[in-house]
């Protein structure tokens, strides 16, 4: 790691938010996982080398509180139109992984204008017909690793998730997990009602995706980019769910050239 960063908190409203901000260069919004990848990463450092990174926790992860406020992933996103107006943020690219991309088009939907491109990384929030997705809620970890991981014996695992109950990250993951169930338990990990407002997302869209992702399979980024106006698809072979994690380079490399291009 080589950007300095700072974590602190930021008083939203009843809400105390942990922030974590590094890099300098233009406004970046990275938005988490349902894994809680809040602590500083290889590729937020990468990001970080031509972007100031604002990294939150979405409330109810990790040191933030307020998830009595939040009942689905549309209120996540109302809470960033706040956080991003107390920070003096506009027109800024979001990136988000999974939670964190459902979480960004529910943003980019409702105020276009906070919004100047959108990163959507092996995103949840589309159930798409046919294409099935697998069950997230598990509580065995090696299972769990397989799932997430095109290669589940990857030193890389070991910095996404915690590899045994005993790992002193457990807590932090549970209490990520009790989070992401909030919103994505039933429904599972989709809005019924965001494909019709899908022709809403103004800004241009990357979508980046891991061809082998079992958790949420190709197809549905194929079908976002049909139906997100400005749109392209890049696939990424050889690699799972966990893609920032799997190909760190290659990630912040794609996001980088679509954000400054």
């Amino acid at each position: 790691m080589t950007v300095p960063h700072e974590t602190s908190f930021v008083k939203l409203g009843n809400k105390s938010i942990q922030l974590t901000v590094g890099g300098e260069g233009p406004p970046l919004l990275y938005l988490h996982s349902a894994g809680g990848e809040t602590e500083w990463t290889r590729f937020h450092d990468m990001l970080a080398q031509s972007f100031k990174v604002y990294l939150p926790a979405h409330p109810g992860f990790d040191n933030s509180d307020g998830l009595d406020e939040i009942h689905s992933a549309a209120d996540y996103a109302w809470h960033y139109v706040d956080l991003l107006n107390e920070l003096g943020l506009d027109n800024v690219p979001v990136v988000g992984f999974s939670l964190g991309g459902w979480i960004g088009m529910e943003l980019a939907i409702l105020r276009p204008s906070l919004v100047s491109k959108l990163v959507l990384v092996n995103s949840a929030g589309i159930r798409v017909e046919g294409v099935p997705m697998a069950e997230l809620f598990i509580d065995e970890l090696d299972k769990l690793r397989e799932l997430l991981f095109f290669d589940p014996n990857s030193p890389y695992v070991e910095e996404a998730m915690p590899l045994s109950f005993e790992d002193s990250r457990i807590l932090l993951w549970l209490k990520a997990r009790e989070a992401t169930a909030r919103v994505g338990w039933n429904p599972y990990l989709h809005n019924p009602n965001l494909p019709k407002h899908l022709f809403r997302i103004e800004c241009p869209t990357k979508i980046i995706w891991g061809r082998n992702d079992q958790l949420l399979p190709l197809g549905i980024g194929e079908f976002l980019e049909k139906e997100i106006p400005n749109a392209t698809l890049q696939i990424f072979e050889e690699t799972g769910h966990m893609l920032p994690f799997e190909r760190a380079e290659d990630f912040t490399a794609a996001t980088k050239s679509f954000l400054l291009g």
